[in-house]
């Protein structure tokens, strides 16, 4: 049995792609000339953190430097993918490019004050941050952030206006003793960007003399970078869900507890409210990105859906197996 063709998506324009990499490369270049023209100045170590009573953390200048590029960067790509993805409603990817600017501006101008304020002492212990650079630093971001969602709002492209009808299911024919199956992946624009993010973070911490206490932005990373990403089939054991690198399905179907299967239309709103796995009162679903999904009307009058590229042809073959007599079913699927 042969699939649908699945529509490829979108590229982001090349307007959208410098919006969202513009602030933070200009974050990181402002950083290095300020570091660059400060350096034969700064103490050994570098004032870090600051408290009402003035320094009370140190680092290695260099490994100050290297942190703070490596988390420019990050949250740069952290808040530029989802935002280029598609995925979301148009709102969420500009308040995403917004956020992105103020981020970049935030971050690049307090790395700055931290780098001036070491350069006007002799000890890292005499080093002071005062209140109002960080006022200024945060009045800049805001400011950043406007500008954001000002651009944002040119290279970002609206949704299509209205609910889309849900794709029919398709027909599909069996002959007898046939054994077909299907199979798809679906990612959480969401978990895919926070994983390997949190991932690079672990990096940074640990970069910035962290220690142990990256360890749980690590396993957080790594569940989110686990659980990211998920493959649909639909074959003669019914219905199931695999996680990566997992021998069991999360989630498994079989044709016997199913009594039907159908098309949705989900969105962030209106059917789940946020993606993940939900559940409700008759019914439950895991829904990593909106669009085509299959619903499973299961013969204890529940349902189940699951969000998925291409779920017309795998509503329409599981329709096919479920009706199949138990008898003509296949014992093993190709």
């Amino acid at each position: 049995m042969s699939a649908l063709p699945l529509p490829r998506p979108s590229r982001p324009s090349r307007a959208a792609l410098a919006v969202t990499a513009l602030p933070p490369t200009a974050a990181a270049g402002a950083l290095l000339l300020v570091y660059a023209r400060l350096r034969p100045r700064l103490p050994e170590p570098l004032a870090v953190h600051f408290s009402a009573d003035g320094a009370d953390g140190t680092l290695p200048a260099w490994r100050f430097l290297a942190a703070a590029l490596g988390l420019i960067a990050l949250t740069g790509v952290a808040l530029a993918r989802p935002a280029l993805a598609g995925g979301l409603p148009a709102r969420a990817r500009r308040a995403l490019i917004a956020g992105g600017w103020a981020a970049a501006a935030l971050l690049g101008s307090l790395c700055c004050a931290v780098l001036a304020a070491g350069a006007h002492t002799a000890r890292a212990a005499d080093a002071r941050l005062s209140g109002t650079a960080v006022a200024v630093c945060g009045c800049g971001a805001v400011l950043a952030a406007a500008v954001g969602l000002l651009l944002g709002g040119t290279v970002v492209r609206p949704g299509p206006a209205g609910r889309t009808a849900p794709p029919a299911p398709v027909p599909v024919e069996l002959a007898e003793g046939e054994a077909v199956s299907w199979s798809r992946t679906v990612g959480s624009p969401l978990l895919r960007t926070l994983g390997p993010a949190l991932l690079a973070l672990t990096a940074v911490l640990l970069v910035a003399g962290a220690g142990a206490g990256a360890l749980p932005v690590a396993l957080i990373g790594a569940t989110a970078t686990a659980t990211g990403r998920v493959r649909v089939t639909v074959d003669r054991h019914g219905l199931a869900v695999r996680l990566p690198f997992a021998r069991r399905p999360w989630m498994q179907l079989p044709l016997e507890r199913i009594a039907a299967a159908d098309c949705r239309e989900v969105r962030w709103t209106g059917v789940f409210g946020d993606e993940g796995y939900r559940s409700g009162p008759g019914r439950s679903g895991l829904v990593l990105r909106p669009g085509e999904a299959v619903a499973v009307l299961l013969t204890d009058g529940r349902e189940f859906v699951v969000s998925v590229p291409d779920a017309a042809t795998a509503a329409g073959l599981l329709t096919a197996l479920v009706r199949r007599p138990r008898e003509e079913r296949p014992c093993s699927s190709a």
